[in-house]
């Protein structure tokens, strides 16, 4: 299988060599800040002018019969505190000083750049986004969705205070609305209809499961080595996510369902934000770190595949991706070493050839098995001790039997990235197999 090395500059995930960041990338990462910060002015909006609408009620249901409790036991400003601020404060003390140091991977002498302090700023810089984003997100919808739907809190009832003359004249069977209430704090009826779905839990889940997401990247819990302490640590902010959602239901502001709706959409949002920034918590290999700048307007940048070395030094990466046919490759090397039974190296081909295929499979570069099994007999070079000599049948047998020789004696390796990054650290990047 063909393997081809894509190095990864590092100063082109935080700033350039000259310290300087170039004015597209700048336009594209404002852009989002200022997302962010529309979005915070659009809840403000709608929590403080936007008026919810009022659901009817039942004077006769129990489950709005809660008493008014007050104070909370989590306030909003101390929900925002261990949602938003606590994981931000852990991003950036990871990011700037651990970050680097649980590595499974041994120092090589194969580093082109180190992990330099400004790439250290650029994670900490995407960390951040993607908790702001994450945390706005919530607050929006959230918020949109208490002021359309104005379904009644537990303790509405206790809010509203009836009238009992009004009460007495209402017909069996007749729902209440706020026009029987006798409560003159406009802020705490209209908070009253405001129970679908819980804030409390969709913004704790959106900041502190991100800060699970984070931490179960850097951590590398989803490798082979099952290191139970680490996924303990990645637990314990979902933990006290569920603890805040948790306490809504003891001061009766929710129903059960408004907390698991919101618990929900808090873990959504967090997953979303975090791919924005952030590669799938499940590819080790790439060590939880950020996708390098982007830079508005240009071409998305072709994903690779592969396996990341080292942690604390070098982002080079081995890939197994065939780029498709006609499609440029300036920053990668494709080399293919074919052995002969005396363990002597084979001819090496630079960059491999392709017709008009249609659409390519990314790790075998054929488009269809056809035509992987006219290449497997026309197109392989096969070494000259092999070489078929006799009948069809025999001659398909040696191939065949060449082919499983290649494959356990020195072909390309079927495990996971990480195993195999494991087994080519202290190897050359390339070397001839017996």
């Amino acid at each position: 299988m063909d393997r081809f090395v894509n190095r990864l500059d590092l100063q082109g995930r935080g700033l350039a060599p000259q310290g300087r960041i170039p004015t597209r990338a700048l336009v594209s990462y404002v852009i989002d800040y200022l997302i962010i910060i529309v979005l915070a002015i659009i809840y403000a909006v709608l929590d403080k002018i936007v008026t919810p609408f009022s659901q009817p009620f039942s004077l006769n249901n129990a489950s709005l019969q809660y008493p008014y409790a007050d104070p909370e036991r989590i306030p909003i400003w101390l929900a925002l505190v261990i949602s938003g601020l606590f994981p931000g404060i852990v991003i950036a003390v990871y990011t700037l000083f651990l970050d680097g140091l649980f590595s499974h991977h041994r120092r090589t002498t194969r580093t082109r750049t180190k992990y330099t302090f400004w790439d250290r700023l650029w994670e900490l810089n995407c960390g951040w986004l993607g908790l702001l984003l994450a945390q706005g997100a919530a607050f929006v919808i959230t918020g949109s969705l208490k002021n359309l739907i104005g379904k009644p809190r537990p303790d509405i009832i206790a809010r509203c205070k009836p009238d009992p003359a009004k009460v007495d004249a209402l017909a069996v069977f007749t729902l209440a609305t706020k026009a029987l209430c006798t409560e003159t704090d406009e802020h705490i009826m209209q908070d009253g209809f405001r129970s679908f779905p819980s804030g409390h839990s969709s913004s704790s889940f959106a900041g502190l499961f991100y800060l699970s997401l984070y931490l179960a990247a850097k951590l590398h819990v989803l490798d082979q080595r099952g290191e139970v302490w680490r996924t303990f640590i990645v637990l314990i902010p979902t933990l006290a996510a569920a603890c805040v959602a948790g306490s809504r239901i003891m001061d009766a502001r929710h129903h059960p369902f408004d907390v698991l709706f919101g618990s929900l959409l808090g873990i959504l949002v967090a997953w979303a934000s975090y791919r924005q920034y952030f590669p799938p918590v499940h590819h080790v290999w790439e060590k939880g770190r950020a996708y390098p700048m982007r830079t508005w307007g240009t071409p998305i940048r072709r994903p690779v595949r592969g396996k990341v070395l080292v942690d604390s030094e070098t982002l080079e990466v081995l890939s197994d991706r065939v780029p498709v046919s006609g499609e440029e490759d300036d920053d990668s090397r494709y080399e293919m070493d074919f052995n002969t039974n005396n363990g002597a190296g084979g001819p090496r081909h630079t960059k491999p050839e392709f017709s008009n295929r249609g659409n390519l499979d990314l790790e075998t570069g054929y488009s269809s098995q056809a035509s992987r099994r006219q290449d497997t007999f026309s197109s392989v070079q096969v070494p000259a001790p092999l070489q078929p000599s006799s009948t069809g049948n025999n001659a398909f047998r040696e191939q065949m039997e060449h082919n499983q020789r290649m494959r356990t004696g020195g072909g390309a390796s079927t495990g996971s990235p990480e195993r195999d990054a494991d087994g080519l650290e202290d190897e050359p990047l390339h070397r001839g197999r017996a």
